[in-house]
């Protein structure tokens, strides 16, 4: 059988599997830093008390967001509360929830994705990650972030140009995985570093 063939063609394959490991590990990781910026954001933002670990829930976050969901979880509350406030619509959550299903098929079924020939990391993905990370990063830093400091003023701020910490990882990663890597942007990120300017952090929506 062709297809039975194929499968052991592929697992066979050093070079194969361990491009297929690879890609599995980049799109784990993507999705884990998309799933920060949902959940993490809305709990800073009504955070009042922080630990070693981070900010600590608060009564108006539990109040706030993880009520909007029945069973609190933080990743389905954080998710209607950016849609409750149109950070991110109904296209939007759908989308997410497409790539969860995916993550949770690599991360419960990556035998079958490593062996079976007709199965793959749907590396094409990463560019939907890309794009959330993007416009939640951007709500973020347009609507709370600018209205909370004073060293810059917001009317020079062009959103287009936002790229946060998270944006940036994002985009290596995903330029490592299509081949479309920038080296332009690594350059500019050493260089920020040597002269002693502080690069984003992965975890910041803003730099």
């Amino acid at each position: 059988m062709p297809s039975v063939t194929n499968s052991w063609d592929k697992f066979l394959c050093p070079e194969t599997l361990q491009s297929n490991l690879i890609s599995a590990s980049l799109f784990i990781t993507c999705f884990e830093v998309l799933k920060d910026s949902i959940i993490d954001q809305p709990k800073n933002f009504f955070a009042d008390n922080w630990s070693v670990d981070g900010s600590m829930e608060s009564s108006e976050y539990r109040a706030k967001v993880l009520d909007l969901d029945p069973r609190k979880n933080p990743l389905r509350a954080s998710l209607l509360w950016l849609k409750q406030n149109r950070v991110i619509d109904e296209a939007d959550e759908r989308s997410f929830l497409e790539i969860k299903e995916h993550r949770n098929q690599i991360a419960h079924q990556l035998p079958q994705l490593i062996t079976n020939a007709d199965k793959n990391v749907e590396l094409e993905r990463l560019i939907e990650i890309q794009r959330l990370v993007l416009k939640i990063d951007r709500w973020w830093i347009m609507n709370v972030e600018l209205d909370t400091q004073d060293e810059i003023d917001p009317s020079t701020v062009v959103e287009s140009e936002i790229m946060s910490g998270n944006s940036i990882f994002i985009s290596m990663v995903v330029g490592i995985a299509t081949g479309g890597f920038s080296k332009e942007l690594l350059e500019q990120l050493r260089a920020d570093i040597r002269s002693g300017k502080k690069p984003p952090e992965r975890e910041s929506t803003g730099s």
